[in-house]
Order: C-alpha cells, then sequence, then structure tokens
C-alpha cells in the first residue's frame, strides 16, 4: 500500500521527493482527486518529479500510485458510511458522528496547526480584518466579523462577494488589511475573484477551506484545510464551526484587557437599556394595528 511505500523509502528520498510524501501522507482526500500537474502545482515542484516519485516508492508512474490512492480513500469512506448506516439509535448516530468529528480534530492537529497559527497571526497584525464567503460560507463569514469586530479592536467588517460588493469592498481596502476567504462545500469562484484583487492591492490573504484545489485556495497567501468528510454523506461544518472559534478565542488570548474592557461596556449598556425599559411608559408602546 502507499502508506506503508512511502514510509518504508521515506529516509532516502530527495528534498522534492519528500515534500510529494509529506503532501500525499497528509492530505490524502485531496490527492485522490488530483493530476500528476496538479499535484505538482500545489507542491512547488516539476511534472516530471512526480513521475519520478512513483517510481522511486515502487510504481510503474503516478497513474498507478493515483490508483491505488483513489482506492484507499473509497475504502475509508465507505467504511466510515457503514458504520453511520448500521446505527441504529439517536445514541448510536451522534457517537458515529462524535467519533467521526474526534478523528478530524486529530487530523487536523497533525497537518494544518502550523498553517491556522500562521493565519491567525496574520489576522492579529491586521489593520483591518475583512471577511467573505458565498452561500453558508457567507453566513460563517457574518458570525466570525460579529464575533471579532466588537472584542478584539481590529476593525472587521465582511461582504458577499458578488460584482458590485467585491469591488465596493475592494476599493475601501489598504494594505496592511487582512482578507479571510471562506470556502466551505462550495467552489468559491467569486470568493477567488475577491482574493485575486486583494492581492493585487497588497493585502495578504487566508483562504479557509475544505479543498485546496478550489480557487481562493491556490490564490492565498496562507491556505488552511478544515476536513468537512462525514458518515451522514453530507459535507459537515463540525469542523469549520469549530476553527471559527479556535481563530476568535486565539486573537481574544492576545488581547485580554481591550477585551475586558470590551465586554464591561457591552454589559454596562445592557444595563442601561434595561433601565430605560423600566423606566418607558406604557403608552410609548405602541398597541397592535386593529384589524
Amino acid at each position: 500500500m502507499f502508506r506503508d511505500r512511502i514510509r518504508e523509502y521515506y529516509d532516502a528520498l530527495t528534498p522534492g521527493f519528500r515534500k510529494l510524501a509529506d503532501f500525499i501522507m497528509q492530505n490524502t482526500l485531496d490527492a485522490a482527486f488530483l493530476t500528476a500537474s496538479e499535484l505538482a502545482r500545489r507542491v512547488g515542484v516539476d511534472p516530471a518529479t512526480v513521475v519520478r516519485f512513483s517510481q522511486e516508492i515502487g510504481y510503474s508512474g503516478y497513474r498507478e500510485l493515483s490508483r491505488e490512492i483513489k482506492h484507499y480513500v473509497r475504502d475509508q469512506v465507505t467504511a466510515t458510511y457503514r458504520e453511520a448506516k448500521e446505527a441504529k439509535t439517536e445514541e448510536d448516530i451522534i457517537n458515529v458522528i462524535l467519533d467521526n468529528t474526534g478523528q478530524h480534530i486529530q487530523h487536523f492537529r497533525t497537518t494544518e496547526t502550523q498553517a491556522l497559527a500562521k493565519a491567525t497571526q496574520m489576522l492579529k497584525e491586521a489593520s483591518h480584518i475583512w471577511i467573505t464567503g458565498e452561500f453558508t460560507s457567507h453566513d460563517l463569514a457574518a458570525y466570525l466579523a460579529r464575533s471579532l469586530d466588537p472584542t478584539v479592536g481590529i476593525p472587521t467588517s465582511y461582504f458577499q462577494p458578488g460584482i458590485s460588493e467585491t469591488a465596493a469592498a475592494v476599493a475601501r481596502m489598504n494594505p496592511g488589511d487582512v482578507l479571510l476567504a471562506l470556502v466551505i462545500g462550495i467552489p468559491g469562484l467569486d470568493t477567488g475573484y475577491a482574493v485575486s484583487l486583494a492581492k493585487k492591492k497588497g493585502l495578504r490573504t487566508i483562504c479557509l477551506t475544505n479543498s485546496g484545489t478550489v480557487l481562493p485556495a491556490r490564490e492565498a497567501d496562507v491556505t488552511v484545510i478544515v476536513p468537512t468528510k462525514s458518515p451522514m454523506a453530507i459535507a459537515s461544518f463540525n469542523m469549520a464551526l469549530l476553527i471559527l472559534g479556535v481563530i476568535w478565542e486565539s486573537i481574544v488570548a492576545g488581547e485580554p484587557d481591550t477585551v475586558a474592557e470590551a465586554f464591561t461596556t457591552v454589559h454596562g449598556n445592557m444595563s442601561d437599556i434595561l433601565e430605560l425599559r423600566g423606566r418607558t411608559a406604557g403608552y410609548e408602546i405602541p398597541a397592535p394595528p386593529e384589524d
């Protein structure tokens, strides 16, 4: 099996071959759907190196290696789905989902922690954080922006990456700002265009996605891959929400005084509103319209 062969030959591999080996071991699901040219581009080597690497670890070429990776991924997915299908109670289903999420967390910690740390540091240093995403990813963008803006002292905005919305947002961006693109479960072409325009304007860019091959992931300075495979035969948002929470907590951890002041201000405003409500005369509250 390809994993065993990579481990067997790893110590004797050249630096370029090791980059390919590391990528395949850490991003097996992505690798299963990449051509030799696409894999070479992702890793930063020549396509011929991909073929030579495959031969170095005992395959006739990349086609044979790719076929084995695809079989491995298919068997893994089938086994997970079978476990879910055999679940007979709600408790069984919940345990399957939790087990799957736990596996995702362990995989993420092994492969993506360094990229996430780099992305978080970029956000901490930003003059202004911009967040964008399409479809349900736009809702995730709104969630993170609204969580960050009142608490960390960094202006944060989110926008839908349509033609007019992106044009208006990019016009307001400045060097020193950072754009975070969320692409979970969708191709994200419009999001990719936003990343491209932001980079041209001098912004640093981050992509949080479940696929390293989508346009925003290829365009961004830093890409963080979030696993979304689910035993329920649908893309899971569990890890995406978890990682957004980790980003928020990591940024907040570096600004304890600012965060404490923000929460004190918010709670003080809430107390003022409650007091105003208590003093509001009944006639100030409009009656429901009559039919």
